[in-house]
């Protein structure tokens, strides 16, 4: 590969990465604080930023590898991704659960908040990935075009 082709390569991920960190940030608050509101604690504010250095890990290691994929051919507010979204948090969620937990069996599964919270998460991350990336990413495509 070209040395200009690699150096253009780098400057539209640069262009990008910002993005990618005000979608998984907005993800993260917006999770947390439907946690917190829902679990009607005490917590408030503390709780909300406790959250959502936990919801990070799993949305770092499960969604934003998909959303890149996802933005190589960017469609905002894709029903097929939102699909996939869901997909991807399933399994991010009963992880995220089991590590909290302490639990790795399966009684996880049989819990109507596991499934909440992975519709939840898929949601948000699907709308904020709408809002930020999808919307630039589109921009791009057309400014190349």
């Amino acid at each position: 590969m070209e040395l200009w082709k690699i150096s253009q390569k780098v400057s539209e991920l640069s262009d990008v990465i910002p993005y990618y960190f005000f979608s998984l940030a907005s993800s993260c608050l917006s999770l947390s604080t439907l946690m917190v509101v829902f679990s009607l604690g005490t917590w408030g504010v503390i709780g909300i930023i406790v959250n959502s250095f936990y919801v990070v890990i799993p949305y770092l290691l499960f969604a934003v590898p998909v959303q890149v994929l996802f933005n190589k051919h960017p469609k905002k507010f894709s029903l097929n991704y939102f699909c996939l979204y869901i997909f991807f948090s399933l399994p991010a969620v009963f992880i995220y659960s089991s590590v909290l937990n302490f639990d790795f069996s399966m009684d996880i599964l049989t819990t109507k908040n596991f499934y909440a919270i992975s519709l939840l998460a898929a949601l948000f991350f699907w709308f904020w990935d709408s809002v930020f990336l999808q919307k630039k990413a589109l921009r791009q495509t057309k400014g190349t075009g």
